[in-house]
C-alpha cells in the first residue's frame, strides 16, 4: 500500500471501535485493509522503534484474514472482530516476548496468553504490536533509557514526556497508529498519559480484569485497562475484557448530575494553566446543569499522610517482587528507577502491616463521604509534561516530577475505586489537562455514563 494510498483512505484511526464493527459487518471494511492501513501509518512514524517494542505484522495479516473468513461466513466472535489494538509490553501473548520495558526480560517468549488476551482474541481484536513502557511499570513519566522514550506528540521546542508507565500504548493512539490500545495502572499508569495526550485512560477496579499473565509491580493495585480516543471506545473495550453488559451511552446530558470536586491536596503546586483548563471545564459543567460542589476530603490527606509517613503498597510489594532480581542482574534498569526499588526495600513488614489496616478504615469513610454524588473530580496530573532531557539530568527533578505525575492518579489506586481521566482542554501553550473523575469499587458502568455526559458537555 503506496503513501498515496494511505491518505486517499477514511481516517480510521478517527473512527469508534462501534462503527468500525458495524462496517465490517456490512463489508463496508475490510480488516485485511484495516490492518495494512495501521501498519503503513506505523512504517511511516519515524518514531515507531520507541513506541513499539514488537511490530507483529505477520501474525496481524493472518489474524485480519482470519476475521474476514468469518465475517463473510456471518460468524463474527463478537461486534468488534477483526478491530486492531496494541498491548503494553507487560502483559503476555503466546509466542511473543514480554520485556516490562527490560531487555534482560525479552530474551524469553511467554509459554501461554494472559487472560487479558485471551479474552481479545476470544472477540476477535487483532493483536498489531506490543507497546513500550516504563522499565518494570514503576514511574509516571515514561522515559526508556533501554528502549529509547517515546516523544509526546504536543511537545513544544523540546522533546516531552509522554507520561507513563503506559508510553507507547497512549503515543500509539494519539499518533493514530491503532484503533486503541491496552495499558496496566498501578498507581495512575494509563490516565497520566492518557492526560498528557489528550485521550481517556481508564482504570479499572482492581481483580475486575484478571492480571494473571501481566508481569507484577503490586499484586495488590495492578489493574488492566484502556486508552482510547472517546468514552464510548472505553465502554466497549469494557464489555470485552469485563464480560458486563454494553453500556448504553445514548443520550446522556450533564444536567441533573452531582459533582464532587476534592478541594485539598489534588490542587497543590497545580500548574496555572492546568488550573485554569480545569476551572473553565467545571463552569462549562454548571451552565450545563451539573451541580457542581467543593469540599474538603479530609481522607485524602490522611490516606497521604500515611504512606508518606509509613511507606507505598507498590514499593514494598514491587522491591518484594524484583529487588533479588536486580541485585542478581546488576545494570539491567536505571538508577532513577532502581532508587525506587531500594526504597521500597526499607519499608518494614510492620509497617506496610499498619498502611493495610489503616487504609481500609479510610476507604470505608472515603466511600460514606462521597456515596452520594455521581463522581469525585480532581485534576488527574497538576503539571504539564515535563521536558526529557531536563529529568534524564537532574536526578533530584526526575523523582519530583514524577511524585507530582502520580500524586492524584494514585489515589484511586490506594482507595480501590475505578476512575477515568478524559481531555478537558488544552493549556495556552498547547498542552492537554486531563479531567479525572473517579468512582466507588465495581461502578464502572456508572462511571462511564458520567463520564459521558462530561465529555459532551466539556468539548461542545
Amino acid at each position: 500500500m503506496g503513501d498515496a494510498c494511505i491518505m486517499s483512505k477514511i481516517q480510521w484511526e478517527n473512527s469508534s471501535l462501534k462503527d468500525l464493527g458495524l462496517g465490517i459487518e456490512d463489508g463496508s471494511v475490510d480488516p485485511c485493509e484495516l490492518v495494512e492501513y495501521f501498519l503503513r501509518k506505523i512504517d511511516m512514524d519515524e518514531d515507531r522503534d520507541t513506541i513499539f517494542l514488537n511490530i507483529l505484522n505477520s501474525r496481524a495479516k493472518e489474524e485480519a484474514k482470519e476475521a474476514k473468513a468469518r465475517a463473510k461466513a456471518g460468524n463474527r466472535r463478537s461486534l468488534y472482530d477483526g478491530i486492531p489494538i496494541a498491548w503494553k509490553d507487560n502483559i503476555d501473548i503466546k509466542g511473543e516476548s514480554t520485556s516490562a520495558g527490560l531487555p534482560i526480560l525479552a530474551k524469553n517468549k511467554a509459554t501461554s496468553n494472559s487472560d487479558a488476551f485471551s479474552l481479545a482474541t476470544e472477540a476477535g481484536l487483532i493483536c498489531i504490536g506490543k507497546t513500550n513502557m516504563t522499565e518494570l511499570a514503576f514511574s509516571g513519566l515514561g522515559i526508556n533509557p533501554n528502549y529509547g522514550t517515546p516523544v509526546n506528540p504536543y511537545s513544544d521546542d523540546a522533546p516531552r514526556v509522554p507520561g507513563g508507565s503506559s508510553s507507547g500504548s497512549a503515543i500509539s493512539v494519539a499518533k493514530g497508529l491503532c484503533c486503541a490500545a491496552i495499558g496496566t495502572d498501578t498507581g495512575g499508569s494509563i490516565r497520566t498519559p492518557a492526560a498528557w495526550n489528550r485521550l481517556v485512560g481508564l482504570k479499572t477496579t482492581a481483580k475486575l480484569i484478571s492480571t494473571k499473565g501481566v508481569v507484577p509491580l503490586s499484586q495488590t493495585l495492578d489493574t488492566v485497562g484502556f486508552l482510547t480516543k472517546t468514552v464510548e471506545d472505553s465502554a466497549a473495550l469494557l464489555e470485552i475484557f469485563s464480560k458486563i453488559e454494553r453500556v448504553d451511552l445514548a443520550d446522556l446530558n450533564c444536567n441533573g448530575l452531582n459533582l464532587l470536586v476534592c478541594s485539598n491536596e489534588v490542587w497543590n503546586e497545580i500548574d496555572p494553566e492546568v488550573d485554569e483548563v480545569m476551572r473553565c471545564a467545571l463552569e462549562k459543567l454548571s451552565q450545563g446543569g451539573t451541580k457542581v460542589r467543593w469540599e474538603k476530603i479530609p481522607e485524602i490527606g490522611e490516606l497521604l499522610d500515611l504512606v508518606n509517613t509509613y511507606g507505598h503498597i507498590v514499593s514494598y510489594e514491587g522491591s518484594k517482587n524484583w529487588s533479588k532480581f536486580l541485585e542478581e542482574n546488576p545494570g539491567a534498569i536505571s538508577s532513577d528507577i532502581l532508587a525506587r526499588f531500594h526504597l521500597g526495600a526499607k519499608i518494614k513488614e510492620d509497617s506496610i502491616r499498619h498502611v493495610y489496616t489503616v487504609l481500609e478504615e479510610i476507604r470505608g469513610r472515603y466511600n460514606i463521604r462521597t456515596g452520594r454524588c455521581n463522581a469525585v473530580i480532581m485534576p488527574a496530573v497538576s503539571t504539564v509534561p515535563p521536558v526529557i532531557a531536563e529529568l534524564e539530568a537532574d536526578a533530584d527533578l526526575y523523582s519530583q516530577q514524577n511524585f507530582l505525575s502520580l500524586r492524584n492518579t494514585r489515589l484511586a489506586n490506594l482507595l480501590g475505586l475505578c476512575a477515568i481521566s478524559i481531555p478537558a482542554g488544552l493549556t495556552k501553550a498547547g498542552f492537554p489537562v486531563g479531567f479525572m473523575l473517579v468512582s466507588e469499587p465495581f461502578s464502572e458502568e456508572n462511571l462511564l455514563k458520567v463520564a459521558a455526559a462530561v465529555e459532551k458537555c466539556i468539548t461542545s
